[in-house]
């Protein structure tokens, strides 16, 4: 017996079917990138896709996609999904795991070892799914040297606080009374957060203060600390929100991050008709699509272009387009041998 149940709450569809063999398909909107490839491989043409430029853009709330009763529970489009947003259950073991179903191919590895904890590939990933953890050495670990402030030749002038470029000097302000007339108590250095660097001693107009560095890294005749060897941390990334777009591998200087890609081929953007509307940058989950800056102030803005080393194929800016103005064009796919012939028909529908 087969059971149609949508949670339009959280933004999953829910379809199962009873019997000798259990199975359970799910769709998250949340993991959705509304890239149509369970639309284009689904064989029952039960899967029709929302109106994603609008959704993306923030015009209407709507899910990505409707699933109709017109599913069979076959499993192509979980197995097909690049992104695990459609998951389909045998029996509770997931079709993915069985090796008779073939399976999109995509990943990311990171080398520990190589990684230089610099957290370029966090700032630049499209969906957040990279922590950076690193411990750094303390900064009073990698200068040594005193100061002193002469009080009898301080004026509590402030000059020195002012120019520090660590912050480190502080003026106490005082509680002005009748019998207190100097509106600052004090003047104090936080040696925790003072790096020795003489500025404070050459800006005072009166000669108060006195610096020396004993270990500083930019000294010439010192020998700079290798920081890396004294940096600890890890780099964190969560694959079940990684899309595979490379930004990471392509900007990461030390080489330590490997991702395969679920296609490969070229998306190609037909310029006479793309009319700058913006709704391919706003779908895309990589951050492969860009205006590029007009050359004037005024000028019209240039048609869109894309970052080929990014894109990953996905098509979901072809459905967002409203004047099918890009085109995917996949010569390869990464995945696991289809040996059903149907399988492999379905499969050959996203070689476009």
């Amino acid at each position: 017996m087969k059971n149609f149940k949508k949670d339009d709450n959280d933004g999953v569809i829910e379809i199962s079917r009873s019997g000798v063999e259990k199975r359970v398909l799910k769709w998250d909107d949340c993991t959705c990138v509304g890239c149509g490839i369970c639309s284009e491989i689904c064989p029952t043409s039960a899967i029709e896709m929302g109106p994603l430029g609008a959704i993306f853009k923030g015009d209407i709330d709507a899910p990505k996609l409707d699933i109709s009763e017109k599913c069979v529970l076959c499993g192509m489009c979980a197995c097909a999904c690049p992104f695990d947003a459609v998951k389909l259950s045998i029996n509770d073991k997931p079709i993915t795991e069985m090796p008779q179903y073939p399976k999109i191919k995509r990943g990311i590895e990171l080398n520990q070892s190589k990684c230089v904890l610099c957290e370029q590939c966090e700032l630049v990933c499209p969906q957040c799914a990279i922590d950076v953890e690193r411990e750094v050495p303390e900064r009073k670990s990698l200068v040594l040297g005193e100061i002193t402030i002469k009080k009898d030749a301080c004026v509590l002038c402030g000059i020195c606080a002012e120019y520090c470029p660590a912050e480190a000097i502080e003026l106490i302000p005082n509680e002005m009374n009748a019998l207190s007339l100097n509106p600052i108590a004090d003047i104090r250095v936080d040696l925790d957060a003072c790096v020795y660097c003489k500025v404070c001693e050459k800006a005072c107009p009166h000669n108060a203060i006195e610096a020396i560095c004993y270990k500083c890294p930019l000294a010439s005749k010192i020998k700079k600390p290798e920081l890396y060897k004294e940096i600890k941390g890890q780099t964190n990334i969560d694959k079940d929100l990684c899309v595979s777009c490379g930004w990471c591998a392509n900007i990461c200087p030390a080489d330590a991050i490997t991702v395969e890609k679920p296609f490969e081929g070229e998306l190609i953007i037909d310029e006479p008709a793309c009319n700058a509307c913006g709704a391919c940058i706003s779908v895309c989950p990589c951050n492969a699509l860009v205006f590029p800056r007009p050359v004037k102030q005024g000028d019209k803005v240039p048609n869109v272009v894309v970052n080929q080393d990014v894109c990953i194929l996905c098509g979901a800016c072809t459905h967002s387009c409203p004047v099918d103005a890009l085109t995917v064009k996949r010569t390869k796919i990464n995945m696991t041998e289809a040996n059903a012939p149907a399988w492999k028909k379905a499969f050959s529908k996203l070689m476009k």
